[in-house]
């Protein structure tokens, strides 16, 4: 293996530590931490460590046709160790701005969308409402003048035709009929409830 390969492999491999301990930070962050053992967060474990895993195997792949060698893990902790003393401090104080950043851009979208389109339709339906609840007490108020109006004439031409006919007589006879079978009926009820 010529020299410039080994070489190229040795900071592909330190390039790889460093993401290690990037990628370890990063995991630690968004990953809740549980007290007790949990199926889900090693299952979660498993899968990021198989990941990075098989990114560091594609690195080598492709720096030295997969070619496992002492120098290859020593320059992944070289890597790791670099990560650790240089590198961690501002990583970890960039990842908390970035989470910051997009705290406040998804705020940002949400309250826009909340301005632009659920106020407005708010609004309108708000307004539609209005609009709907006057048309309808005038309509009903345009009912009842027009049935006062019907009413009081044909009331007065339901009298006079009761009493030509007689037939008040006849209902006050049958009232309390017509009340025993109001009481029947309401007793009725009572017993299905």
């Amino acid at each position: 293996m010529s020299l410039t390969v080994q070489f190229y492999t040795m900071v592909s491999m330190a390039a790889m530590g460093i993401w290690l301990g990037a990628a370890i930070d990063t995991y630690g962050r968004f990953l809740r931490k549980r007290r007790s053992f949990h199926w889900l967060t090693a299952l979660k474990d498993v899968l990021f460590w198989l990941i990075q895993g098989l990114i560091v195997f594609y690195v080598l792949l492709e720096s030295n046709h997969g070619e496992v060698r002492f120098y290859v893990f020593l320059a992944i902790l070289c890597g790791y160790a670099c990560y650790k003393a240089l590198l961690q401090n501002t990583y970890q104080r960039s990842l908390e701005g970035i989470i910051r950043l997009s705290i406040a851009f998804y705020r940002f979208v949400t309250n826009l969308f909340n301005i632009l389109l659920i106020v407005p339709v708010k609004y309108v339906l708000k307004l539609l409402y209005t609009l709907g609840m006057m048309v309808v007490t005038a309509i009903v108020a345009i009912f009842l003048f027009i049935f006062r109006i019907i009413w009081r004439p044909l009331r007065w031409a339901l009298r006079l035709i009761g009493k030509a006919t007689r037939i008040d007589r006849a209902y006050k006879k049958l009232s309390p009929y017509f009340l025993k079978i109001k009481e029947y009926i309401k007793a009725m009820r009572k017993k299905k409830e």
